[in-house]
Protein backbone atom coordinates (compact mmCIF):
# COMPACT_ATOMS: atom_id res chain seq x y z
CA UNK A 1 0.00 0.00 0.00
CA UNK A 2 1.60 3.47 -1.09
CA UNK A 3 2.86 5.70 1.81
CA UNK A 4 0.89 8.85 2.12
CA UNK A 5 2.73 11.95 2.11
CA UNK A 6 1.35 14.34 4.73
CA UNK A 7 -0.09 17.48 3.75
CA UNK A 8 2.59 20.59 3.23
CA UNK A 9 2.61 23.76 4.75
CA UNK A 10 3.00 25.83 1.73
CA UNK A 11 -0.36 27.08 0.00
CA UNK A 12 -2.38 25.10 -1.66
CA UNK A 13 -2.09 24.65 -5.54
CA UNK A 14 -4.78 25.45 -8.04
CA UNK A 15 -6.43 21.92 -7.84
CA UNK A 16 -6.58 21.65 -4.41
CA UNK A 17 -8.62 25.11 -4.65
CA UNK A 18 -10.64 23.77 -7.41
CA UNK A 19 -11.22 20.76 -5.37
CA UNK A 20 -12.43 22.78 -2.14
CA UNK A 21 -14.77 25.35 -4.44
CA UNK A 22 -18.32 25.41 -3.32
CA UNK A 23 -17.42 25.48 0.17
CA UNK A 24 -16.79 27.96 2.59
CA UNK A 25 -12.89 29.21 3.23
CA UNK A 26 -10.88 28.49 6.35
CA UNK A 27 -8.22 30.77 6.51
CA UNK A 28 -4.94 28.78 8.49
CA UNK A 29 -4.50 29.94 12.24
CA UNK A 30 -1.59 31.20 11.60
CA UNK A 31 -3.37 34.13 9.14
CA UNK A 32 -5.89 34.27 11.49
CA UNK A 33 -3.59 35.97 13.89
CA UNK A 34 -2.18 38.07 11.65
CA UNK A 35 -5.31 39.81 10.88
CA UNK A 36 -5.97 40.15 14.34
CA UNK A 37 -2.60 41.73 15.01
CA UNK A 38 -3.81 44.61 12.00
CA UNK A 39 -6.65 45.11 13.58
CA UNK A 40 -4.99 45.87 17.36
CA UNK A 41 -2.48 48.13 15.54
CA UNK A 42 -5.69 50.50 13.68
CA UNK A 43 -7.43 50.86 17.00
CA UNK A 44 -5.47 53.34 18.31
CA UNK A 45 -6.59 57.00 18.92
CA UNK A 46 -5.45 59.10 16.04
CA UNK A 47 -6.68 62.70 15.29
CA UNK A 48 -8.05 63.73 11.74
CA UNK A 49 -6.05 67.54 12.27
CA UNK A 50 -3.78 69.82 15.16
CA UNK A 51 -4.94 72.90 15.57
CA UNK A 52 -1.94 75.32 15.24
CA UNK A 53 0.01 76.42 17.97
CA UNK A 54 -1.14 79.63 19.19
CA UNK A 55 1.25 82.60 18.02
CA UNK A 56 3.52 83.94 20.16
CA UNK A 57 2.78 87.18 21.72
CA UNK A 58 3.95 90.13 20.03
CA UNK A 59 6.81 91.77 21.46
CA UNK A 60 6.05 95.89 21.98
CA UNK A 61 8.85 98.11 21.58
CA UNK A 62 9.88 100.78 24.21
CA UNK A 63 7.45 103.53 22.58
CA UNK A 64 4.21 101.52 22.52
CA UNK A 65 5.06 100.60 26.29
CA UNK A 66 5.53 104.31 27.31
CA UNK A 67 2.13 104.94 25.60
CA UNK A 68 0.16 101.96 27.11
CA UNK A 69 1.84 102.75 30.43
CA UNK A 70 0.88 106.77 30.05
CA UNK A 71 -2.75 105.78 28.88
CA UNK A 72 -3.70 104.39 31.67
CA UNK A 73 -2.12 106.48 34.38
CA UNK A 74 -4.40 109.14 32.47
CA UNK A 75 -7.71 106.59 32.98
CA UNK A 76 -6.39 106.11 36.74
CA UNK A 77 -6.33 110.01 37.18
CA UNK A 78 -10.08 110.31 35.57
CA UNK A 79 -11.37 107.68 37.12
CA UNK A 80 -10.05 108.98 40.26
CA UNK A 81 -11.58 112.67 39.74
CA UNK A 82 -14.61 111.19 39.22
CA UNK A 83 -14.79 109.20 42.58
CA UNK A 84 -13.77 112.29 44.47
CA UNK A 85 -16.47 114.28 42.71
CA UNK A 86 -19.32 112.18 43.78
CA UNK A 87 -18.00 111.89 47.26
CA UNK A 88 -17.74 115.20 47.06
CA UNK A 89 -20.77 115.56 46.18
CA UNK A 90 -22.83 113.47 48.63
CA UNK A 91 -21.07 114.99 51.42
CA UNK A 92 -21.86 118.42 50.24
CA UNK A 93 -25.90 117.00 50.11
CA UNK A 94 -25.39 115.32 53.03
CA UNK A 95 -24.16 118.56 55.09
CA UNK A 96 -26.86 120.90 53.48
CA UNK A 97 -29.10 118.65 54.32
CA UNK A 98 -28.40 118.39 58.06
CA UNK A 99 -27.88 122.24 57.94
CA UNK A 100 -30.87 122.78 56.75
CA UNK A 101 -32.66 120.56 59.43
CA UNK A 102 -30.86 122.20 62.00
CA UNK A 103 -31.63 125.67 60.45
CA UNK A 104 -35.26 124.83 60.58
CA UNK A 105 -35.49 123.00 63.56
CA UNK A 106 -33.74 125.55 66.02
CA UNK A 107 -35.93 128.10 64.22
CA UNK A 108 -39.29 126.45 65.77
CA UNK A 109 -37.37 125.86 68.82
CA UNK A 110 -37.00 129.13 69.24
CA UNK A 111 -40.35 130.48 67.90
CA UNK A 112 -39.36 132.52 65.86
CA UNK A 113 -41.55 132.31 62.79
CA UNK A 114 -44.66 131.71 65.24
CA UNK A 115 -43.69 135.22 67.50
CA UNK A 116 -44.53 137.26 64.66
CA UNK A 117 -48.97 136.33 65.22
CA UNK A 118 -49.45 135.09 68.47
CA UNK A 119 -52.59 133.62 69.67
CA UNK A 120 -54.00 131.47 72.58
CA UNK A 121 -54.81 127.91 72.05
CA UNK A 122 -56.08 125.25 74.61
CA UNK A 123 -54.71 121.82 74.39
CA UNK A 124 -55.84 118.80 76.10
CA UNK A 125 -53.35 115.58 76.79
CA UNK A 126 -54.65 112.52 78.34
CA UNK A 127 -52.53 110.64 81.11
CA UNK A 128 -51.58 108.22 79.04
CA UNK A 129 -50.49 110.34 75.95
CA UNK A 130 -47.11 109.75 74.30
CA UNK A 131 -44.46 112.10 73.14
CA UNK A 132 -45.68 111.56 69.53
CA UNK A 133 -49.06 112.00 70.01
CA UNK A 134 -48.00 115.18 72.32
CA UNK A 135 -45.87 116.01 69.17
CA UNK A 136 -49.06 115.53 66.98
CA UNK A 137 -51.51 117.63 69.23
CA UNK A 138 -48.72 120.57 69.19
CA UNK A 139 -47.87 120.64 65.57
CA UNK A 140 -52.22 120.41 64.61
CA UNK A 141 -52.47 123.58 66.84
CA UNK A 142 -49.90 125.69 65.71
CA UNK A 143 -47.99 125.25 69.02
CA UNK A 144 -44.78 123.94 66.81
CA UNK A 145 -43.98 122.90 63.17
CA UNK A 146 -41.30 120.78 63.32
CA UNK A 147 -42.75 117.66 65.43
CA UNK A 148 -39.66 115.30 64.25
CA UNK A 149 -37.33 118.10 66.08
CA UNK A 150 -39.88 118.56 69.07
CA UNK A 151 -39.45 114.98 69.61
CA UNK A 152 -35.46 115.23 69.33
CA UNK A 153 -35.65 118.12 71.64
CA UNK A 154 -37.86 116.02 73.86
CA UNK A 155 -36.13 113.19 74.68
CA UNK A 156 -32.37 114.95 74.75
CA UNK A 157 -33.86 117.52 77.30
CA UNK A 158 -35.21 113.87 79.38
CA UNK A 159 -38.43 115.67 79.63
CA UNK A 160 -40.44 112.55 77.83
CA UNK A 161 -42.53 110.37 80.82
CA UNK A 162 -42.79 113.46 82.94
CA UNK A 163 -45.32 115.43 81.29
CA UNK A 164 -48.79 116.52 82.74
CA UNK A 165 -51.96 115.61 81.47
CA UNK A 166 -55.23 117.99 81.46
CA UNK A 167 -56.08 121.05 79.81
CA UNK A 168 -53.88 123.33 79.35
CA UNK A 169 -53.79 127.27 77.98
CA UNK A 170 -50.72 127.85 75.82
CA UNK A 171 -49.72 131.05 73.65
CA UNK A 172 -48.13 130.27 69.77
CA UNK A 173 -45.43 132.54 70.00
CA UNK A 174 -43.46 129.98 73.22
CA UNK A 175 -40.08 127.86 72.81
CA UNK A 176 -39.82 124.43 73.47
CA UNK A 177 -38.75 124.81 76.92
CA UNK A 178 -41.49 127.33 77.59
CA UNK A 179 -43.93 124.55 76.17
CA UNK A 180 -42.32 122.05 77.64
CA UNK A 181 -42.43 123.36 81.29
CA UNK A 182 -46.06 124.43 80.96
CA UNK A 183 -47.05 120.99 80.19
CA UNK A 184 -44.89 119.40 82.97
CA UNK A 185 -46.69 121.63 85.31
CA UNK A 186 -50.21 120.15 86.35
CA UNK A 187 -51.51 123.92 88.25
CA UNK A 188 -51.25 125.76 84.33
CA UNK A 189 -54.61 123.50 83.07
CA UNK A 190 -57.23 125.90 81.83
CA UNK A 191 -60.45 126.44 83.35
CA UNK A 192 -63.52 125.33 81.79
CA UNK A 193 -67.11 126.91 81.85
CA UNK A 194 -69.89 125.54 79.71
CA UNK A 195 -72.32 127.33 77.95
CA UNK A 196 -75.86 127.19 76.10
CA UNK A 197 -76.87 128.56 73.10
CA UNK A 198 -80.67 128.61 71.76
CA UNK A 199 -81.99 127.54 69.02
CA UNK A 200 -82.59 131.04 66.69
CA UNK A 201 -79.32 132.46 68.11
CA UNK A 202 -77.28 134.96 65.73
CA UNK A 203 -74.20 135.48 65.61
CA UNK A 204 -74.52 138.62 67.32
CA UNK A 205 -76.15 136.91 70.31
CA UNK A 206 -73.12 134.13 70.31
CA UNK A 207 -70.92 136.45 70.57
CA UNK A 208 -71.78 138.17 73.53
CA UNK A 209 -72.53 135.18 75.37
CA UNK A 210 -68.94 134.00 74.88
CA UNK A 211 -68.10 136.96 76.28
CA UNK A 212 -70.42 136.82 79.01
CA UNK A 213 -69.17 133.69 79.92
CA UNK A 214 -65.53 134.53 79.56
CA UNK A 215 -64.86 132.56 76.78
CA UNK A 216 -63.60 135.21 74.42
CA UNK A 217 -64.31 139.10 74.12
CA UNK A 218 -67.13 140.11 71.46
CA UNK A 219 -64.85 142.07 69.38
CA UNK A 220 -62.70 138.80 69.08
CA UNK A 221 -65.66 137.07 67.53
CA UNK A 222 -66.68 139.80 65.62
CA UNK A 223 -63.27 139.94 63.99
CA UNK A 224 -62.97 136.27 62.54
CA UNK A 225 -66.90 135.60 61.75
CA UNK A 226 -66.17 136.59 58.15
CA UNK A 227 -62.76 135.25 57.42
CA UNK A 228 -63.66 132.82 54.56
CA UNK A 229 -59.44 131.57 54.68
CA UNK A 230 -59.83 130.49 58.43
CA UNK A 231 -63.33 128.74 58.14
CA UNK A 232 -63.37 127.31 54.14
CA UNK A 233 -61.28 123.89 55.62
CA UNK A 234 -65.01 123.51 57.09
CA UNK A 235 -66.78 121.37 54.96
CA UNK A 236 -70.49 123.74 54.38
CA UNK A 237 -68.47 127.16 54.97
CA UNK A 238 -65.95 126.10 51.90
CA UNK A 239 -69.08 125.53 49.48
CA UNK A 240 -70.55 128.85 49.96
CA UNK A 241 -70.71 130.81 47.09
CA UNK A 242 -71.86 134.11 47.75
CA UNK A 243 -69.90 134.96 50.93
CA UNK A 244 -69.56 138.62 50.09
CA UNK A 245 -73.19 139.02 49.88
CA UNK A 246 -73.82 138.19 53.25
CA UNK A 247 -73.70 140.28 56.71
CA UNK A 248 -71.71 137.35 58.67
CA UNK A 249 -70.10 134.30 56.94
CA UNK A 250 -70.87 131.72 59.83
CA UNK A 251 -74.41 132.75 59.96
CA UNK A 252 -76.52 129.61 60.48
CA UNK A 253 -73.89 127.07 60.85
CA UNK A 254 -73.17 127.71 64.85
CA UNK A 255 -75.11 125.06 65.47
CA UNK A 256 -77.37 125.85 68.92
CA UNK A 257 -76.29 123.21 71.35
CA UNK A 258 -74.40 122.63 75.23
CA UNK A 259 -70.72 123.23 74.51
CA UNK A 260 -67.64 123.57 77.24
CA UNK A 261 -65.07 125.92 76.39
CA UNK A 262 -61.73 127.33 78.21
CA UNK A 263 -61.67 130.39 79.93
CA UNK A 264 -59.57 132.85 77.51
CA UNK A 265 -59.83 130.44 74.42
CA UNK A 266 -59.05 131.48 70.82
CA UNK A 267 -62.16 132.41 68.85
CA UNK A 268 -60.89 130.52 66.04
CA UNK A 269 -61.14 127.15 68.71
CA UNK A 270 -64.41 128.26 70.49
CA UNK A 271 -66.38 128.76 66.53
CA UNK A 272 -64.53 126.01 65.48
CA UNK A 273 -66.03 123.31 67.63
CA UNK A 274 -69.57 124.56 66.92
CA UNK A 275 -69.26 124.50 63.30
CA UNK A 276 -67.66 120.72 63.95
CA UNK A 277 -70.90 119.69 65.69
CA UNK A 278 -72.89 121.68 63.10
CA UNK A 279 -71.24 119.09 60.42
CA UNK A 280 -71.67 116.56 62.47
CA UNK A 281 -75.76 117.20 62.60
CA UNK A 282 -75.67 117.46 58.46
CA UNK A 283 -76.16 113.78 57.97
CA UNK A 284 -76.06 111.51 54.79
CA UNK A 285 -79.68 111.46 55.17
CA UNK A 286 -80.68 115.39 55.32
CA UNK A 287 -78.14 115.69 52.03
CA UNK A 288 -79.71 113.05 50.37
CA UNK A 289 -83.02 114.71 51.50
CA UNK A 290 -81.78 117.60 49.99
CA UNK A 291 -80.25 116.83 46.97
CA UNK A 292 -84.08 115.17 45.72
CA UNK A 293 -85.56 118.31 46.27
CA UNK A 294 -83.26 120.36 44.13
CA UNK A 295 -81.81 122.30 47.34
CA UNK A 296 -78.19 123.14 48.24
CA UNK A 297 -77.14 122.62 51.83
CA UNK A 298 -77.37 126.43 52.12
CA UNK A 299 -80.21 126.57 50.70
CA UNK A 300 -81.59 124.14 53.21
CA UNK A 301 -80.11 126.21 56.13
CA UNK A 302 -81.29 129.18 55.03
CA UNK A 303 -84.82 127.70 54.82
CA UNK A 304 -84.32 126.55 58.19
CA UNK A 305 -83.67 129.70 59.66
CA UNK A 306 -86.80 131.30 58.40
CA UNK A 307 -88.56 128.92 59.87
CA UNK A 308 -86.59 128.62 63.24
CA UNK A 309 -87.21 132.35 63.51
CA UNK A 310 -91.24 132.73 62.74
CA UNK A 311 -92.60 129.41 64.46
CA UNK A 312 -94.18 129.62 67.42
CA UNK A 313 -93.14 125.23 68.29
CA UNK A 314 -92.16 122.35 66.37
CA UNK A 315 -95.55 121.82 65.20
CA UNK A 316 -95.77 125.24 63.19
CA UNK A 317 -92.25 124.61 61.71
CA UNK A 318 -93.88 122.39 59.22
CA UNK A 319 -97.04 124.15 58.52
CA UNK A 320 -95.02 127.19 57.88
CA UNK A 321 -92.16 125.36 55.97
CA UNK A 322 -95.10 124.71 53.33
CA UNK A 323 -96.26 128.20 53.02
CA UNK A 324 -92.60 128.88 52.01
CA UNK A 325 -92.16 125.90 49.18
CA UNK A 326 -95.75 126.92 48.08
CA UNK A 327 -94.47 130.34 47.76
CA UNK A 328 -91.28 129.52 45.58
CA UNK A 329 -93.05 126.88 43.94
CA UNK A 330 -95.80 128.42 42.04
CA UNK A 331 -96.40 131.47 44.33
CA UNK A 332 -95.98 133.61 41.67
CA UNK A 333 -99.20 132.34 39.82
CA UNK A 334 -101.03 133.27 43.08
CA UNK A 335 -99.59 136.86 43.50
CA UNK A 336 -97.15 136.59 46.11
CA UNK A 337 -93.92 136.34 44.17
CA UNK A 338 -91.81 136.87 47.77
CA UNK A 339 -91.57 134.97 51.05
CA UNK A 340 -92.22 137.99 52.97
CA UNK A 341 -90.46 136.96 55.96
CA UNK A 342 -90.80 139.54 58.74
CA UNK A 343 -87.62 138.64 60.56
CA UNK A 344 -85.34 139.12 57.47
CA UNK A 345 -86.34 142.56 57.14
CA UNK A 346 -84.04 144.09 60.02
CA UNK A 347 -81.89 141.54 59.63
CA UNK A 348 -78.57 141.25 60.87
CA UNK A 349 -80.71 143.15 63.79
CA UNK A 350 -82.91 141.14 65.28
CA UNK A 351 -85.81 143.46 65.55
CA UNK A 352 -86.59 147.02 64.69
CA UNK A 353 -85.62 148.17 68.06
CA UNK A 354 -82.49 146.72 67.90
CA UNK A 355 -81.23 148.91 65.07
CA UNK A 356 -79.40 151.79 65.67
CA UNK A 357 -81.42 155.11 65.85
CA UNK A 358 -79.10 156.86 63.75
CA UNK A 359 -80.09 154.38 61.15
CA UNK A 360 -83.66 152.81 61.86
CA UNK A 361 -85.58 155.47 59.83
CA UNK A 362 -83.45 154.43 56.02
CA UNK A 363 -82.49 150.91 57.34
CA UNK A 364 -82.71 148.54 54.18
CA UNK A 365 -81.54 145.02 54.61
CA UNK A 366 -80.29 142.92 51.47
CA UNK A 367 -81.99 140.31 53.27
CA UNK A 368 -85.28 141.99 52.96
CA UNK A 369 -87.58 138.76 51.34
CA UNK A 370 -90.58 141.79 50.81
CA UNK A 371 -87.48 142.95 48.54
CA UNK A 372 -85.71 139.79 47.63
CA UNK A 373 -87.50 137.48 45.55
CA UNK A 374 -87.13 133.88 46.89
CA UNK A 375 -84.41 132.75 49.56
CA UNK A 376 -82.29 135.85 50.84
CA UNK A 377 -78.39 136.06 50.26
CA UNK A 378 -77.75 133.31 53.65
CA UNK A 379 -79.41 132.02 57.30
CA UNK A 380 -80.97 134.62 59.59
CA UNK A 381 -80.00 132.41 62.82
CA UNK A 382 -78.78 129.25 64.04
CA UNK A 383 -81.64 126.54 62.87
CA UNK A 384 -82.00 123.49 65.31
CA UNK A 385 -82.78 119.80 64.09
CA UNK A 386 -86.58 120.32 64.04
CA UNK A 387 -86.11 123.45 61.92
CA UNK A 388 -84.28 121.57 59.62
CA UNK A 389 -86.11 118.57 59.21
CA UNK A 390 -89.25 120.74 58.86
CA UNK A 391 -87.88 122.64 55.85
CA UNK A 392 -86.94 119.21 54.18
CA UNK A 393 -90.29 117.93 55.21
CA UNK A 394 -93.21 120.58 54.92
CA UNK A 395 -96.81 119.20 55.74
CA UNK A 396 -98.96 118.76 52.51
CA UNK A 397 -100.60 121.97 52.08
CA UNK A 398 -102.12 125.13 49.94
CA UNK A 399 -101.66 127.50 52.34
CA UNK A 400 -99.66 130.91 50.92
CA UNK A 401 -99.87 132.67 54.20
CA UNK A 402 -99.82 132.51 58.19
CA UNK A 403 -99.64 135.12 61.28
CA UNK A 404 -99.07 134.81 64.81
CA UNK A 405 -101.03 136.58 67.17
CA UNK A 406 -99.36 137.56 70.83
CA UNK A 407 -99.78 134.29 72.45
CA UNK A 408 -98.15 132.53 69.27
CA UNK A 409 -101.50 130.99 67.95
CA UNK A 410 -100.99 130.43 64.52
CA UNK A 411 -103.49 131.37 61.62
CA UNK A 412 -103.19 129.90 57.78
CA UNK A 413 -104.61 131.38 54.84
CA UNK A 414 -104.92 130.07 50.78
CA UNK A 415 -106.31 133.86 49.72
CA UNK A 416 -105.25 137.38 50.42
CA UNK A 417 -108.75 138.09 51.82
CA UNK A 418 -108.67 135.13 54.24
CA UNK A 419 -105.46 136.28 55.15
CA UNK A 420 -106.62 139.87 56.76
CA UNK A 421 -109.61 137.65 57.91
CA UNK A 422 -106.69 136.17 60.06
CA UNK A 423 -104.59 138.97 60.70
CA UNK A 424 -108.05 140.51 62.44
CA UNK A 425 -108.73 137.91 64.62
CA UNK A 426 -105.19 137.73 65.61
CA UNK A 427 -105.34 141.34 66.57
CA UNK A 428 -102.76 142.63 64.24
CA UNK A 429 -102.37 145.39 61.53
CA UNK A 430 -101.91 144.51 58.08
CA UNK A 431 -98.01 145.81 57.95
CA UNK A 432 -96.75 142.93 59.32
CA UNK A 433 -98.29 140.30 57.30
CA UNK A 434 -96.33 137.07 55.85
Amino acid sequence: MPHKQPPSSHEPDKQDISRRAGSAYRPSESHQKKVENFRLNITGEFPLHEDPAPAPPTKMDKGEKKAAKKRDRKKGRKNRWLYRSIWMAMVVLVSVGISQYVIVGASDMLAIARSRDPGTVVISLSKDATPDQIADILEENGLITQKDFFKLYSKITKADGHYGYGDFELTTDMDYEALINRLQLSNNRAETVEVMFPEGATVQTIAQTLENKGVCTKEQVMEVVNDFEMFKGYEWIGKIKNASERYYLLEGYLFPDTYEFYKNEAPKVALGKMLNNGQRKITEEIQTQAQNRGMTIDEVMTLASMIQAEAANVKDMYDISSVFHNRLKAGAASDVAYLGSDPTVWYPYVNRAAVPKNLVDTYKSRYNTYEVRGLPPGPICSPGEDAIKAALNPNDTNYLYFCHDKSGNPYYATTASQHEENMRRAGLSTSSTS
